[in-house]
């Protein structure tokens, strides 16, 4: 019974399947059907029936009858056959034959495509020519109002044109003809092509009209401006030379002679209509002579700085030698009490041969600038190098003579921390003088003398003459190491020997109760009297802490209450 009503079930899926497949596949022939319909409506008669507005002759009536002859074959014939398919489609569909028809009806869809895209060529093309011809009409009035402007600029203004005027009447009568050439065409009927005509006669007076706003400019730059700005610059060249400058080195005679050619080569692009090329010219030539003018200008900029600027420097030379001199005097003193590594000697013998070349060169500069045959703007260069070199010099020198300086200083300190490091040792012994031990352990007996010697060897050092003052710095840390150690040893020793005769007392309270304890607080006294204090608290710690228990932190506390309250 199951499978009575599983088979039932896809029966019946098959069958509503199968009904739905066919409604969409009709649903797709209802909409290419439609399509064919909106196709054979559109208004390609309307628009063909534009075109016979025109003039039917030559381009215009060979176009039209080729879109008549693509709209008749699209209606009688393509539309047509797309019917058939439609009507071979629905057979098929109803023979259930649902793979040919779905292929006949993608076959169609490619058709209708290719018709729409002929279609809308077809009234592309039609609109294009109607739209050359009234733009045609409109533009070529513009145009023909911009020649006559033009000419009548000519003209009036020949004279500002210059030997360009010629060519420009020539390129005019040219243009002129093209409008005769447009006039043909159109009656012809050729739109196309006459608009091909309007394009090529705007670019042209277009350039032409550019040309005649700028040829008066590039004339009067080449004819007035560029030759005014090159007879100063000549009138300025030869007061500078009779005023004593030395302009050879500018070539300025030559390069004034270049600028004259180049503006006749502008001339002649301009009479060609070169414009391009002449504006080009123009702005390079204006570079230039900014250039020549800059040179000159340097020229005088450094002779009022030689001017100005040598005595200066002389001064700073005689000053550098009057401090180099009072260093040189100081380094033979500090050389006496002081050790000066050899590198530091070989700096400063560096720094007086320097100077010495600096002022040797400076005279050579004086005996050029007296003799007047050198340029100012090459002599203030080697001026402005000599005052660089100057500089790194004064530099040089005051890093010599800080570094004399810093010796005393640093004698002065080392000495200062000798007198630091003995109050400390002092102080040292004035804790253990007031502790009142019973004497001193060999190892700080030991470290006693080793800091002693220490100091001393500090001393010494600093009496040596001359005066080392890296051996002294060596000397100075190994002292204070050996100090701070003392100090410290001495702190901690005055400690336990006080917390260890504290820890004894402490436990005499225990010695008759506890044979171990009185044996254990003897060998810490035997340990106290010969000045092992260290081991002498180690041993009454543990004594005491064996019957008592933290007993030693009690010990502790009362010392530092103690201490506390002598302080």
């Amino acid at each position: 019974m199951e499978i009575v009503w599983i088979v039932l079930l896809l029966s019946a899926g098959a069958i509503i399947y199968n009904q739905m497949y066919r409604k969409r596949m009709y649903r797709e022939i209802d909409r290419l059907e439609g399509w064919k319909i909106e196709l054979m409506n559109r208004p390609v008669p309307d628009e063909l029936a534009k075109v016979k507005q025109l003039n039917m002759t030559g381009e215009t009536e060979r176009l039209f009858e080729r879109w008549r002859q693509q709209w008749d074959e699209i209606v009688a014939v393509k539309l047509p056959d797309v019917e058939e398919q439609l009507f071979d489609a629905e057979t098929l569909l109803d023979k259930y034959r649902y793979r040919q028809a779905r292929k006949l009806l993608g076959q169609m869809e490619d058709g209708l495509r290719r018709l729409e895209e002929e279609v809308h060529q077809i009234i592309h093309e039609v609109n294009e020519l109607i739209g050359s011809e009234e733009q045609n009409r409109a533009e070529i009035e513009e145009l023909r109002a911009a020649h006559r402007e033009a000419k009548k600029t000519l003209l009036a203004y020949r004279y500002t044109f210059g030997a360009a005027a010629d060519l420009l009447d020539v390129r005019l009568s040219e243009a002129e003809k093209q409008f005769q050439s447009f006039a043909e065409l159109t009656e012809a009927g050729n739109y196309l092509a006459a608009r091909d005509v309007v394009l090529l006669l705007k670019q042209e007076l277009d350039r032409l009209t550019a040309m005649m706003e700028e040829i008066p400019v590039l004339l009067g730059e080449c004819q007035t401006s560029l030759p005014a700005q090159l007879a100063e610059l000549a009138d300025g060249y030869q007061e500078m030379e009779q005023s004593g400058y030395i302009l050879d080195h500018l070539h300025i005679e030559r390069a004034l002679e270049e600028k004259q050619e180049k503006i006749k080569q502008c001339l002649a692009m301009i009479g060609e209509l070169r414009i391009e090329e002449a504006k080009q010219t123009v702005a390079e030539l204006k570079e230039e002579i900014d250039t020549l003018y800059d040179l000159l200008e340097k020229e005088v900029l450094a002779h009022r700085y030689v001017q100005t600027e040598m005595p200066r420097i002389g001064g700073m030379l005689k000053e550098l030698a009057a401090e180099a001199k009072e260093t040189g005097a100081e380094a033979v003193f500090v050389q006496q009490s002081y050790h000066l590594p050899p590198g530091d000697l070989e700096k400063y013998r560096s720094i007086e041969k320097q100077l010495h070349q600096l002022q040797k060169r400076f005279l050579l500069i004086e005996e050029r600038a007296a003799e007047a045959k050198t340029a100012y703007s090459l002599l203030r260069e080697e001026l402005e190098q000599l005052v660089g070199q100057i500089g790194m010099m004064k530099e040089e020198h005051e890093q010599f003579r800080v570094m004399l300086q810093t010796l005393r200083k640093d004698e002065l300190i080392a000495r200062e921390k000798l007198d630091d490091m003995r109050k400390q040792l002092s102080e040292a012994l004035r804790l253990v003088q007031k502790s009142r031990l019973p004497g001193l352990p060999e190892s700080y007996a030991l470290r006693l003398t080793e800091a002693r010697n220490s100091l001393q060897n500090v001393a010494a050092r600093l009496d040596e003459k001359p005066l080392d003052m890296p051996s002294v710095d060596q000397a100075l840390e190994e002292a204070k190491a050996s100090v701070e150690r003392l100090y410290e040893r001495t702190i901690e020793m005055i400690e336990q020997a006080a917390l260890a005769e504290r820890t004894i007392q402490y436990g005499n309270r225990y010695r008759r109760r506890y044979p171990a304890v009185h044996k254990g607080l003897e060998e810490a006294e035997f340990l106290f009297r010969h000045y092992d204090y260290e081991e002498a608290l180690r041993q009454a710690v543990a004594t005491i802490e064996s019957v008592e228990p933290g007993a030693f932190d009690r010990v502790q506390q009362l010392w530092q209450t103690d201490n506390e309250e002598e302080r």
